[in-house]
């Protein structure tokens, strides 16, 4: 396995190409990359690149850091793991065809988006995966004399997703670089989360429901994986409700739904400016994150006053580093990335 001993990485999906290309990142900001995505073939359980904008990002982000590492970011439906990771052969062919796609296409590893896997026998079947994973890295670099694949795991802010069905620490210890922490979108206006009140939705912390919040998630998941396997995430995105009443626009005030789907960090900077936000406050003490208003609008997101808050934290707890989510989100000169990196050195 790789041992970094710092990970400032960020995600870069190909599907925002449009807004920023992959020869146009700044990849003197960042250690790592993830690349996404590559693709499951439900049929054959084969690892495959979808386009010539994913199978050339390496080449690409090393022009401007030839020691930036990349990794390819493997995304499928949960049944689709959960069948591939229960079924020998078609774990084996996951597996050996998810190297190989790394390999032709320049990557220094792979990041495993299985989310998440929902019972028991699910999670038994992630460990022996990642078992079988890590085995074959170790095998293709010993016999094509070659730098062993770092492999990655994306997962949630809870190290279970119920009672009984917890991720096997020391299986991710043993053969997991480390783990990617999705610390946020706690709170959206979507239907099935937060469409009645607004909400902190990358809380650092929440006393209103601890579990809802980074630092409880790190905290939960150091009793299961060292905090030097741990990277936090960062989202680049804020929301946006519609309040109920213009007059109320604290946190958790009553809301009537989204008035706006993600917003990116950008956007949400020109919404400011155009809109001319009442009232912005950069750095909510009790939550860790940014929100701004203005008549019945109310955004929250992450700001260059709360990143290097959160980043002061993961530095306290000794963790290995953060992401961002995603790249593309930033503005044009990178405030958000500039924010971060700075803060960690």
């Amino acid at each position: 396995m790789s041992h970094p001993t710092i990970v400032n990485g960020g995600y870069w999906l190909s599907s925002t190409a449009g807004k920023l290309p992959a020869s146009n990142i700044d990849a003197t900001l960042y250690t790592h990359l993830f690349c996404g995505y590559g693709e499951i073939d439900a049929t054959s359980h084969e690892v495959t690149i979808p386009s010539t904008e994913v199978s050339h990002f390496s080449e690409k982000v090393k022009v401007s850091n030839p020691s930036v590492k990349t990794l390819l970011s493997i995304r499928g439906d949960s049944k689709v793991f959960s069948d591939i990771a229960k079924v020998p052969t078609a774990r084996d062919t996951f597996v050996n065809s998810s190297i190989k796609a790394a390999v032709d296409c320049g990557f220094d590893g792979l990041d495993l988006q299985w989310l998440y896997p929902s019972s028991p026998t699910d999670m038994q079947n992630f460990k022996t995966l990642i078992v079988k994973w890590r085995q074959a890295a170790v095998d293709d670099a010993r016999n094509n004399n070659r730098p062993e694949r770092i492999l990655v795991a994306s997962v949630p802010n809870l190290p279970y997703i119920e009672k009984n069905v917890e991720y096997p620490g020391e299986a991710i210890k043993q053969n997991l670089d480390w783990v990617n922490l999705v610390c946020y979108d706690f709170y959206t206006p979507a239907e099935g989360s937060s469409p009645d009140y607004t909400g902190p939705s990358s809380a650092l912390f929440n006393r209103r429901s601890n579990s809802l919040s980074a630092h409880f998630g790190i905290e939960s998941w150091t009793k299961y994986v060292p905090a030097k396997k741990i990277v936090f995430g960062i989202p680049f995105h804020g929301w946006a409700w519609t309040l109920a009443n213009a007059a109320e626009h604290d946190m958790f005030s009553k809301a009537t739904g989204s008035c706006v789907w993600p917003m990116d960090y950008s956007e949400v900077k020109s919404h400011r400016r155009a809109r001319q936000c009442e009232y912005n406050i950069p750095n909510d003490p009790r939550f860790g994150i940014a929100y701004a208003y203005v008549e019945t609008t109310w955004i929250g997101y992450e700001s260059e006053s709360t990143i290097p808050v959160k980043i002061k934290f993961a530095k306290q707890n000794q963790l290995l580093g953060y992401f961002a989510w995603n790249i593309s989100g930033d503005d044009d000169v990178n405030t958000l990335a500039n924010a971060a990196q700075s803060n960690w050195q």
